[in-house]
């Protein structure tokens, strides 16, 4: 009798530790479905275009960089938590903790120009002393060079920056970098990372993201734009990919204006048959800012940028939801996102009523997800381009082949307008996108899957962008 029901007892055991452990299993998998219904339909639906380009230049800013934990670097240099407080340009260490405490707060991507080199060789000399510290290929061009060179092994790359002796070993070798790309020592950047919950005084990160900051003459005074132009004739590519006009953002007006009228001039000599992107980085100067918009857009194709610069955009010429850029924490709201882009296109891009713009493309890029918005004459391909931008996104921060459904997770809302004045949208997870068209282009949204533990977050923006070009279709358009 007592073995009888020591037995029913065992078997209630085991039912209730089965049911127990059947029950965790079916949560976990019900919170992983909608990432594997995402990662499905990527793999199912993302295509290379019917033509893809072949040849590649590259330029202009290219760097060393020196990536720390940013909260660890303040207290080793002994800087204490404080105010917050947005620096255009970063004099001293006081100003350093207030302008990281202001993007940290935000959670917000951002980078800032350090004016005095002694001040920035005594930062960047403590950031070597720390645990854990990595060296890395940096700058906006060196970064989407390498990308693709990595990604599309079969495509010729030719890049045009300034290369150091580090950095000349960590480069690929299969792009060529022309001789007079060298120089004698290493432009060094600071990349000062925080993860989502840390903690720096009595502000929390709500994302994981980055703060830089640096010091360099070649990149800040972009002494490699001619030799760029110069190169690129030689080269003779199908695409033209460039950035680092950011870098100018603490020079004077006048060397600003010089050097983005040399950067013109260079840009009317490309065939407009070529596509000619240009990649965006933090800015903090508005008229800086209005100029690029007003001379430098109308004179290329292609235009990525992400939150940030976005958003600084309209404030700084007055477009649509300006006042976003210093009230607005948080992701991104995608309806205001898609009215600025729409905004940009509309004002600075090529149409019937405005022929002599190139600007035909926009691929804005956030931590949680992309649009892409084109004219629809003159690019194809656009869904593959922005699921493939959106899903090397999650492959590169995790640094990882294949993505997992255990370590990425959705964080875009569940319902969401498109645009201001759309009808309300409810996300699915089969199709995780949406495809619409306002004032003559065409716009693509592909949600991202975050990375739960992320273990880079510099240059994903580049590596996005890479992606996104090479898996779109160009056609010269024909007025």
């Amino acid at each position: 009798m007592i073995k009888s029901v020591s037995c029913g007892a065992l078997v209630i055991i085991i039912a209730v530790f089965y049911y127990r452990w059947q029950s965790t299993v079916t949560t976990t998998a019900n919170l992983t479905l909608i990432e594997k219904n995402v990662i499905f339909a990527w793999d199912k639906h993302i295509k290379f275009p019917s033509s893809s380009f072949q040849r590649l230049s590259v330029g202009v800013n290219s760097n060393l960089d020196i990536i720390v934990d940013g909260v660890k670097l303040l207290k080793k240099l002994g800087i204490s938590p404080g105010k917050q407080k947005n620096h255009d340009i970063i004099d001293n260490l006081e100003e350093l903790q207030e302008t990281f405490s202001y993007f940290f707060d935000k959670g917000s991507a951002a980078e800032r120009i350090f004016s005095e080199p002694s001040i920035y060789k005594q930062i960047t000399n403590a950031a070597k002393t720390l645990p854990g510290v990595e060296y890395y290929i940096g700058g906006n061009a060196a970064l989407m060079a390498t990308k693709a060179s990595v990604l599309f092994p079969d495509v010729e790359i030719q890049f045009v920056g300034p290369i150091g002796p580090k950095l000349a070993q960590m480069m690929p070798k299969s792009i060529n970098i022309p001789k007079n790309s060298h120089i004698s020592e290493d432009e060094l950047h600071l990349i000062m990372e925080y993860k989502v919950g840390q903690s720096w005084g009595d502000s929390t990160a709500p994302v994981a993201t980055r703060f830089i900051t640096s010091y360099d003459e070649s990149n800040s005074k972009v002494t490699m734009l001619e030799r760029y132009f110069e190169d690129l004739k030689d080269f003779q590519p199908d695409l033209a990919l460039i950035s680092g006009l950011h870098l100018l953002d603490g020079e004077t007006q006048e060397f600003f204006t010089k050097r983005i009228d040399s950067f013109i001039s260079g840009l009317r000599s490309i065939p407009r048959t070529v596509p000619v992107h240009l990649e965006l980085a933090s800015m903090a100067n508005k008229e800086f800012v209005k100029n690029i918009l007003n001379k430098v857009l109308p004179e290329i194709t292609s235009l990525g940028l992400n939150e940030q610069e976005l958003v600084f955009s309209a404030y700084a010429a007055g477009g649509p939801h300006g006042e976003d850029y210093e009230n607005h924490n948080g992701q991104p709201i995608i309806h205001r996102v898609a009215d600025i882009m729409s905004w940009l296109l509309t004002t600075y891009g090529y149409s019937k009523n405005n022929p002599n713009s190139r600007l035909t493309r926009i691929h804005f890029h956030s931590l949680t997800y992309h649009i892409a918005g084109v004219h629809p004459d003159v690019w194809g391909n656009v869904e593959s381009a922005t699921m493939a931008g959106a899903r090397v996104a999650g492959l590169q921060a995790c640094d990882v082949t294949q993505l997992d459904p255990n370590i990425i997770d959705l964080h875009i809302p569940l319902k969401y307008n498109l645009f201001s004045g759309d009808i309300e949208r409810s996300f699915n997870s089969s199709h995780p996108l949406h495809r619409w068209k306002l004032n003559g282009h065409e716009f693509v949204f592909s949600p991202v899957l975050v990375c739960k533990k992320p273990l880079k977050t510099v240059g994903l923006g580049d590596a996005i962008s890479a992606t996104g070009l090479m898996y779109s279709k160009f056609t010269f358009p024909v007025s």
